[in-house]
């Protein structure tokens, strides 16, 4: 059984890593970082001094900690670089903007250096989420033929899928599902998941269709009216599994007018044969085909959505830094509010679409997918290690 450690905490990860690191693939066995030590390696500083000494220690103690415990490759998440590493290691992101997320500032630096490390002997792979962001990091960075070969974009997943949705609970009101992450930043989840733009959709639809909300959200002050609409049902904390189910299983579409990609959220969706009305930014319209499983609507140019390339000349990701202060186009609004009566209206559209979204995860967004494809990386790695000894 070949060992492979993930650079996480299985305690502090994101949901997304828990739909994979329990379900290696056959033949391999995943470690985190807890398994082997209690210190906690990512502490974060505003000093670029120390910043740049705690990921030369983090650096060490990671291999360290690989040699000490016999691992074959070290699986770097989220953007996470490492150096001179006597072991094999890949590299995955969500975005060229992973390498530099808290340091933007320094992104003119950074992008010069990345080609570097990318050529180092023992990175073996680079795996991004998407296509869009493998597209992001060749827009952004000068890599030569041998680093492009690393790259292999591999898609996030759902651990399990739901084999029957016979249990879809109907009402007489068309119900319309928004969901946001639930973490030390749900605040600005409201905003960056397009809360906002969710608010003025529905008092542009209010009297025109039967349309009930549930927001699954944390809800910012200046939203607090949002509570008192009695077509708006508003959960504010995590829900227990089988709640979470109901909400989906009572909703007719799934809205996520998003300023970035999420990363699992649609793929419930899909799992619960639910059409997706989007936003057409980053890597959405490769969960979303427009007019296949769902519609994408484009942000105006005047957007904030585009922050990271006017400001820092990040090319090609779409971030919703700054979506609290975005002007929403009336527009874009009116757009999506066509396409909600367009659904509202067409049934067999509905039920069309909904069945294309799960056919559209069985076919790309299951573990037994990723697994394959991340088994075929490792095994090429450890079979050219192997012949190399």
């Amino acid at each position: 059984m070949k060992r492979v450690l993930f650079t996480l905490y299985k305690d502090k990860c994101h949901s997304l890593y828990r739909n994979f690191i329990f379900d290696p693939p056959e033949g391999y066995q995943y470690f985190t970082l807890d398994d082997f030590t209690n210190e906690f390696l990512f502490e974060e500083s505003e000093n670029i001094l120390i910043e740049i000494y705690n990921k030369i220690r983090r650096n060490q103690r990671i291999i360290q900690i690989a040699q000490s415990n016999n691992i074959d490759i070290i699986y770097c998440a989220s953007g996470m670089l490492l150096f001179n590493s006597p072991i094999p290691w890949i590299i995955e992101f969500e975005s060229a903007a992973s390498f530099i997320i808290h340091k933007l500032q320094y992104w003119r630096i950074v992008k010069r250096i990345l080609p570097l490390t990318f050529r180092q002997k023992n990175l073996k792979a680079l795996v991004p989420w998407t296509e869009a962001a493998a597209h992001s990091l060749l827009s952004n960075v000068v890599v030569c033929n041998t680093v492009r070969n690393k790259i292999t974009p591999i898609h996030l997943c759902l651990g399990s899928t739901e084999t029957d949705i016979q249990e879809k609970l109907f009402r007489d009101e068309f119900t319309i599902l928004f969901v946001t992450t639930l973490n030390n930043n749900a605040d600005k989840e409201f905003y960056t998941k397009g809360g906002r733009i969710i608010s003025r959709v529905f008092f542009k639809l209010k009297g025109r269709i039967p349309v009930r909300f549930i927001l699954r959200s944390k809800i910012p002050d200046e939203y607090a009216h949002l509570k008192f609409e009695k077509d708006i049902e508003i959960y504010e904390d995590c829900l227990p599994l089988d709640k979470f189910r109901k909400i989906f299983l009572e909703s007719d579409a799934f809205f996520f007018p998003c300023y970035q990609s999420p990363g699992l959220v649609f793929l419930d969706a899909m799992n619960f044969n639910l059409p997706i009305i989007s936003t057409n930014v980053f890597s959405n319209s490769e969960m979303i085909i427009n007019g296949y499983n769902g519609f994408l609507i484009d942000f105006p140019n005047s957007s904030t959505v585009n922050y990271l390339e006017t400001e820092f000349d990040i090319k090609d990701v779409q971030t919703g830094k700054r979506s609290k202060d975005d002007t929403i186009s009336d527009d874009m609004v009116d757009e999506f509010c066509e396409k909600i009566i367009i659904l509202y209206k067409d049934k067999n559209l509905r039920k069309n679409m909904a069945k294309n979204s799960k056919q559209l995860l069985l076919e790309k967004f299951t573990i037994e997918s990723r697994n394959k494809q991340l088994k075929f990386i490792y095994d090429k790695i450890l079979n050219n290690s192997s012949n190399l000894n």
